[in-house]
């Protein structure tokens, strides 16, 4: 992992914006019930601290593809939202009924160029029926990172990496084990994204930033002091969330 650029976030912000990112670099701000109005994404962007990185989940209806016009407004709105942010991403999480079909594919198409240039990138998260052919090729046909649970399947080709650890099943707790899987399926990343939705996220911040430095330090002998103490998941209290 020498070459790469690790960020490790969670899918929605419990707590301060300040606290949170004594641990983790990276953000997913969703728009559910709806996106955070523009003054408040801004004072977000404000508070964290360099280097950290936001990336925006489309609307759930803009996503669906439902109709073969695609919703201006809710396009508008998430294009401000990541200007408002200065996002790396913009996520499109495709719901099981958006199948690998030339509809799909065509509207999916839409949505993308509707997006292009509202941020640094744009990550596509399909679920439902599309094998892992189909979704590699779509991708690299439109252009965006494909989004993989790496603690189930091995990245896509390409040199960013977008994950998405699923809290399911055996997987709800994010162990040792998931986070060496997850350290060797990104180690040939010039840069990794990292959404934890399992307990254990904090645990998988600490490990994955150890690693990266103690392989800066073999590379540069540099040593990273930095260090995130007295956290852990049940840390981050709902109670405490940023108004």
């Amino acid at each position: 992992m020498s070459s790469s650029r690790v960020h490790v976030g969670q899918a929605a912000l419990t707590g301060k914006l300040e606290r949170y990112a004594k641990v983790f670099d990276f953000l997913e701000v969703r728009a559910a019930p709806a996106l955070p109005s523009p003054s408040r994404l801004k004072k977000m962007r404000g508070d964290a601290p360099e280097g950290f990185q936001f990336s925006v989940v489309a609307p759930a209806k803009l996503v669906e593809l439902a109709t073969s016009e695609t919703d201006s407004g809710l396009v508008e709105l998430t294009r401000a939202a990541a200007g408002a942010l200065g996002a790396r991403w913009i996520a499109l999480r495709t719901p099981a009924a958006v199948a690998p079909s030339a509809r799909f594919r065509t509207r999916l198409a839409r949505l993308v160029d509707a997006m292009r240039d509202a941020s640094t990138g744009i990550a596509w998260e399909p679920r439902g029926v599309w094998t892992d052919e189909d979704a590699e090729a779509t991708a690299a046909e439109l252009g965006v990172v494909l989004v993989r649970d790496l603690a189930e399947y091995e990245p896509p080709p390409g040199p960013v990496v977008y994950t998405r650890l699923l809290a399911l099943g055996r997987n709800e707790r994010i162990g040792a084990g998931i986070i060496e899987r997850v350290a060797e399926r990104i180690e040939g990343a010039q840069e990794a994204f990292v959404v934890a939705e399992g307990r254990g996220a904090v645990g998988l911040a600490k490990q994955l930033r150890n690693i990266e430095s103690s392989e800066l330090r073999d590379d540069d002998g540099d040593e990273d002091a930095a260090e995130s103490e007295g956290f852990d998941d049940e840390g981050f209290d709902e109670d405490d969330e940023d108004e």
